[in-house]
């Protein structure tokens, strides 16, 4: 895919469209060090572009000791244009972009025609040289009709130092003789026309690019991941901070989570280009998705344990631990039923992320027809804890969680077998739920949050930190031009 000025966009990547909730459940905050690298980034593009605009031919008539002539500049061509000095910064309406001492050469064809008798004409060349050419661009962030992110120019404004042009060929004294004022023309047609080329270039290829960016991310066959803007942009003289829903949805039936995310704290430090507030508000939309959906409940059968572990599924093990069972269906197999009662719940504070698991462990008795009959019930509450960590899955960054049992709670809710103790269980359960609930846990925290990002953007030494209801990611940025060169090359 054709992307120009793809780095612009890049790093303003989460600028959504709906404003739906006060508090955002994802945030994304670029930082002056990370706009002066999207900046930088930009420069070797822009100045791509602009070499490659076409002039318009330029026609004129002047005065000269041969009598009034009619003169033509046609076929001008740029080349070399160099962008020294620029610079992007955020403001209280938008972003400025500014690009300052560029020079540009080119070249062009000239011809004359005399006016009167005798109508002389003659043609040649003309080499042109500017210097000291400003450009002032101003921008505000928006979206479209359809939810994608958008960039639109507001403003563009232009000086030139100097413009010098020399002619050759033909009868070149005369035209060098009023040079000057056939590159006030220069002047002025390079003035709309560079202007018009750097706000084209953001105007339509940068948000042809930011078309390519998903506002809804698939995560699997039964949610997506909603990042929509929940209000207007904030722009400071050091950072643009954009608020997201970051919220999961189930695909089957989307409804809004029961809960609302909590405030975050305002910008703190500004040594990494990019920083990343993923909230346990969006972390907690994930488990309640997945526990409308139904999924979390399986069934743990006699081939599933491992001979290494302390029971088999056949009530002759339970003989000690709870005899009731023994009693009523001896040496028969069993099979165990987990079923989440409550949304996974995480918690995340300063110290460390905690995730609470709330279901029910039920013991049924399998009869030699299939058939099966539930012996006890068991409520059981799984307090587990998360070791947070960032990791590069090819083109994306994902951060996960890595869960390890700290307790468990449980008690007798329902049996048919008669009360019995519940301490000679704590080491089987113990082992269940090491063995069979966290393994499945896991494979939701390890799978993890996925920062949506451009194609070709890597994070560079990200580092996280815990905050009261979030996870920080900082970090800066890099950014491979493999993805657009072969646009211009």
């Amino acid at each position: 895919m054709n992307r120009v000025l793809a780095p612009i966009p890049t790093v303003l990547i989460l600028l959504m469209t709906a404003f739906v909730k006060a508090d955002p459940g994802f945030r994304l905050t670029v930082t002056s060090k990370g706009l002066d690298y999207v900046i930088k980034t930009a420069i070797p593009i822009l100045e791509q572009h602009l070499s490659n605009i076409d002039i318009k031919d330029i026609y004129g008539s002047a005065r000269s000791p041969v009598g009034t002539i009619f003169y033509e500049l046609e076929n001008i061509k740029l080349s070399n244009l160099k962008i020294p000095t620029y610079s992007m910064k955020p403001g209280t309406s938008g972003l400025t972009i500014a690009l300052s001492s560029v020079s540009v050469s080119g070249k062009a064809d000239w011809h004359y025609k005399q006016k009167s008798w005798p109508g002389i004409s003659d043609s040649g060349s003309v080499d042109i040289s500017a210097d000291g050419i400003a450009i002032t661009i101003s921008a505000v962030l928006g979206s479209d009709s359809s939810g994608h992110p958008t960039l639109k120019t507001t403003g563009c404004s232009f000086s030139i130092g100097g413009l010098h042009v020399t002619f050759h060929g033909g009868a070149s004294w005369l035209y060098n003789l009023f040079s000057d004022n056939i590159a006030d023309s220069l002047k002025s047609s390079l003035q709309g026309q560079l202007c018009s080329a750097a706000t084209d270039a953001i105007n339509k290829e940068a948000n042809h690019a930011l078309e390519t960016l998903p506002i809804v991310e698939k995560v699997d066959d039964y949610s997506e991941v909603n990042y929509s803007l929940t209000k207007v942009p904030v722009f400071t003289s050091t950072y643009i901070e954009t608020d997201h829903k970051g919220e999961f949805f189930l695909i089957a039936h989307p409804s809004e989570a029961p809960f609302t995310p909590n405030p975050l704290p305002p910008v703190n430090a500004s040594d990494k280009m990019i920083y990343v507030w993923i909230t346990e508000y969006l972390v907690n939309t994930a488990g309640f998705v997945y526990q409308e959906s139904g999924i979390l409940a399986y069934n743990i059968t006699a081939d599933q344990i491992p001979s290494s572990f302390p029971i088999s599924l056949n009530t002759s093990s339970f003989k000690f631990l709870v005899p009731q069972l023994f009693n009523a269906y001896p040496n028969m197999l069993m099979q165990l039923n987990i079923i989440s009662v409550k949304p996974p719940l995480v918690q995340i504070s300063p110290q460390m992320v905690n995730l609470t698991l709330v279901g029910t462990l039920g013991v049924n008795v399998v009869y030699p027809n299939k058939t099966e009959v539930t012996a006890f019930v068991l409520a059981v509450t799984v307090y587990a804890d998360a070791h947070v960590s960032i990791h590069a899955d090819g083109t994306q960054e994902i951060v996960s969680g890595n869960c390890t049992l700290l307790k468990f709670d449980m008690s007798l809710a329902s049996t048919s077998i008669g009360q019995f103790s519940l301490a000679p269980l704590q080491v089987t359960v113990n082992a269940l739920i090491n063995a069979f609930v966290l393994p499945q846990a896991n494979k939701y925290t390890m799978r993890g949050i996925t920062i949506p990002m451009f194609d070709g953007v890597s994070f560079v030494n990200p580092q996280l930190e815990l905050g009261e209801g979030y996870i920080l990611v900082n970090s800066d940025i890099n950014y491979k031009p493999s993805y657009w060169s072969d646009y211009y090359y």
